[in-house]
């Protein structure tokens, strides 16, 4: 490899370069089990037959993934990299982070697109960056560099995309971040899981919170939001962000959906008084970072207080439950900057009956305009949504809506407002009764 060299704590001397030599020189795909251990460090690697193979030599535990040219994409590959554990203290995570990210000294002046950080299920603290992009001999390169850090040993990991993007790029993500949460930095470490503990939970149900504000968009501009938000609590100690699809539990939901959960437990009260604050632990990337956060709490009646904000109970609806109106969610969007304009609407109407029928219809239109040395290009395009009917069936927090063809279409569904169906929350979609029908 020339010049290239890797020391003992895994920095690639000669950066970027040194990646591109790699790609070419890269030994036979040679195979592997899915459990690895890594100088001490165990996990669990994607399967053969998703395209990864083991790779080079050294000190640093390597894998590569080809992908081939289409009329789409230029040929691109990927590479995940896991050092050894290193003996360092657990404070010294983010200084050894700023070292392994100069393993590629170009990339290391870039700025960190996303971060998460927390810790993980096993307690170590967790550090994900995200960087993008360095352009070298026409090759696109991004990374994404995870410190793992106990009290005594470190490890890290990175994933380098060169020419990658897109769907690929997604994919090869999801396995990096696969791979991510199932390290173990010691034996008697646990698999990644949201297993409450002995003292976790005590509450049970679904509860709404209002939620409105000012958000930017991509034209430019700001729009307007009112969301109402949910939060669902199992009595051992789950909780989830969004409402299971499909008559599946929270245990099932959280298995499948991580990022959408998370295990909560109260505590302070005393014998004669309810809980005082709630301990929440949220998982805030597909990489297993849990961010904990304790804040203030309180019942009022059937609703809850946390962190002083509104908690309303929400009511499942009782099996074969019909509603008799027209509800429409409606979404615009504006913005304009110094070069460019644009615009984005859309509209959502569903009619329920008593006798358990339904329609729906439906429309989007969007514009754009821009201004490019003195000459002006536009583009407006609009459709209508085909029209549907069939019956549905309400059953807790689930609305199933089957057309004429007998194809059935699960959503989540729930009425913010106790003993009202002026509004209905639909897959996270606000839709307003229209009174005048």
């Amino acid at each position: 490899m020339g010049n290239a060299q890797i020391d003992r704590v895994g920095r690639v001397r000669s950066g970027l370069g040194f990646i591109l030599v790699l790609v070419s020189l890269l030994s036979s795909p040679q195979s592997f089990a899915a459990p690895a251990d890594i100088g001490g460090l165990t996990v669990i690697l994607p399967d053969a037959a998703s395209g990864w193979r083991k790779a080079g030599k050294g000190n640093l535990f390597m894998l590569q993934k080809d992908f081939p040219e289409t009329e789409d994409d230029k040929r691109g590959n990927a590479l995940i990299q896991i050092t050894k554990p290193l003996p360092a203290a657990r404070s010294s995570l983010q200084a050894g982070m700023k070292t392994f990210v100069a393993t590629l000294p170009d990339m290391a002046k870039e700025d960190i697109l996303i971060k998460h950080y927390g810790v993980t299920v096993n307690g170590y603290d967790i550090r994900v960056e995200e960087r993008c992009c360095v352009h070298q001999k026409n090759v696109s390169i991004s990374q994404i560099v995870v410190g793992i850090a106990g009290d005594k040993r470190q490890a890290f990991l990175q994933l380098v995309l060169l020419n990658v993007s897109g769907d690929r790029s997604s994919s090869a993500e999801a396995d990096f971040a696969s791979l991510v949460r199932s390290v173990r930095l010691d034996p008697s470490d646990k698999d990644f899981d949201l297993v409450p503990a002995s003292d976790d939970g005590g509450l049970d149900g679904v509860f709404t919170h209002l939620d409105t504000g000012l958000r930017p968009n991509v034209f430019g501009g700001m729009d307007f939001y009112s969301d109402s938000t949910i939060t669902m609590f199992d009595p051992k100690g789950l909780f989830g962000t969004e409402l299971p699809k499909g008559g599946r539990s929270i245990a099932e939901h959280c298995r499948d959906t991580p990022t959408d959960c998370g295990l909560y437990k109260l505590a302070g009260g005393g014998f004669f008084f309810s809980a005082g604050s709630i301990e929440m632990r949220s998982v805030t990337s597909a990489y297993g970072t849990i961010e904990i956060e304790t804040k203030t709490f309180s019942k009022k009646g059937e609703d809850l207080m946390i962190a002083d904000a509104d908690y309303r109970a929400v009511p499942p609806f009782d099996e074969g439950t019909t509603l008799d109106g027209e509800w429409v969610s409606t979404f615009a969007s504006s913005g304009m900057t110094a070069t460019s304009s644009g615009s984005v609407a859309s509209s959502h109407t569903l009619r329920l009956h008593r006798n358990g029928t339904f329609e729906r219809t439906g429309w989007s239109r969007a514009s754009m305009t821009n201004e490019i040395g003195g000459s002006q290009s536009g583009v407006t395009t609009s459709s209508n949504r085909p029209g549907a009917s069939g019956r549905y069936k309400l059953s807790g927090y689930r609305i199933d809506l089957t057309d004429a063809s007998g194809k059935t279409e699960t959503m989540s569904i729930f009425e913010p407002d106790k003993g009202s169906d002026g509004l209905l929350v639909i897959n996270g979609n606000n839709y307003l009764k229209d009174d005048e029908k």
